[in-house]
């Protein structure tokens, strides 16, 4: 298997239960670097809860970009000199969401004008990839010319920058119109720009064609293939056949959990307002062969049952060799005041990337 670039995100999403401040963005690029990777993946909301931290008073971007964006650019060439001195490059900004498919002219505009503030951002940061999730939002039409029409000029936005930047698209399991591979493969072949392409995901692949936390043994019930395994295994043939691998600009990697009760699910996705799958991926993904990399100091298992090798399998047979992420939300740890737990976790990550290259190579690759 020919090596490519990994990065590791110990990402914390703003909806779930909330990261611990103990958990600072300095704090996990060190865990990361000392981990052995050298790239990161970086959240915005990681980013802004940092500029909190250094900067009394700081007001966050609302959703047009307005705030104290000169503060956050400040802080964002910090954090640059930071990863220099760690060896460290960002992979990738994310997640820049509810973005797509807006008709009221207002939040259409408002959209732009954010995209505009991330850019700022993203060059302070040295990156060039801004992560754009499909939007969850029903107001949006579904109409995927509508959907590719504002991506199209999102994307010749970014290239406009200088240096140019480039847009990966990644489907949410849980997203309003787009949810499915089938589904941001359909919009990038609309979109039809060289900057624009896709961030696959191992887990919200899975969400969709192989697991429902829903469901009192994990898996998809009433399959139209007959099974749940049957159902990914039909999805991933076309998928290794469909998607070209130039048009792959980076592979999320990450298991999800059964340890979480279906009915407690559904009752904090309620309490939320959010789907069961957005409230699982906030809380339950764990990092696959977590039981044999970091077993659990109370000797339980973490859950973790999706079948990401076979994700992976798939994607290599289109011919991508690109970067990797690893990516974490495991509320239990997030929530805890111990700076050890990035340490914990980029740990893992290196120990799941040799895990899973190991198995892959078994593989062929």
């Amino acid at each position: 298997m020919s090596s490519a670039p990994v990065a590791v995100s110990v990402a914390y999403s703003t909806d779930s239960a909330g990261m611990n401040p103990s958990h600072t963005l300095p704090n996990k690029l060190r865990a990361i670097a000392e981990a052995g990777f050298n790239q990161a993946e970086l959240g915005f909301p990681d980013l802004e809860a940092y500029a909190e931290q250094e900067y009394p008073g700081y007001k966050q971007l609302d959703r047009s970009g307005k705030g104290d964006i000169d503060k956050l650019v400040q802080l964002a060439e910090n954090v640059k000199k930071l990863c220099d001195d760690l060896h460290l490059t960002i992979l990738a900004v994310h997640p820049f969401d509810k973005f797509e498919g807006y008709q009221d002219s207002a939040k259409r505009t408002a959209g732009f004008e954010r995209a505009a503030a991330w850019f700022r951002v993203l060059k302070a940061l040295g990156c060039d990839l801004l992560q754009v999730g499909s939007t969850p939002d029903e107001s949006t039409s579904g109409n995927y010319d509508v959907i590719s029409g504002d991506l199209r000029q999102l994307a010749d936005e970014a290239a406009a920058q200088e240096p140019p930047i480039r847009i990966a698209y990644e489907l949410w399991a849980w997203g309003a119109h787009v949810n499915r591979w089938e589904h941001v493969w359909e919009v990038c072949k609309r979109v039809d720009r060289s900057n624009f392409g896709l961030c696959l995901d191992t887990f919200q692949i899975c969400a969709r064609d192989y697991a429902d936390p829903t469901s009192a043994n994990g898996l998809l019930q009433d399959s139209p293939s007959g099974s749940a395994l049957m159902e990914l295994s039909s999805s991933l043939k076309a998928l290794a056949t469909t998607v070209p691998p130039e048009k792959i600009f980076y592979f999320q990697i990450s298991d999800g959990s059964h340890k979480v009760k279906p009915d407690a699910l559904k009752r904090t996705a309620a309490e939320q307002g959010i789907s069961p799958l957005y409230a699982w991926s906030n809380a339950w993904r764990p990092l696959p062969y977590m039981d044999e990399v970091c077993p659990r100091e109370d000797k339980q298992s973490w859950g973790g049952y999706l079948p990401v090798l076979d994700v992976c399998d798939a994607v290599l047979r289109t011919g991508w060799r690109g970067p990797w992420s690893y990516e974490v939300f495991y509320e239990e740890d997030m929530s805890k005041d111990d700076q050890r737990i990035p340490t914990k976790w980029a740990t893992a990550a290196a120990k799941s990337h040799d895990v899973l290259v190991k198995e892959l190579k078994q593989r062929g690759y």
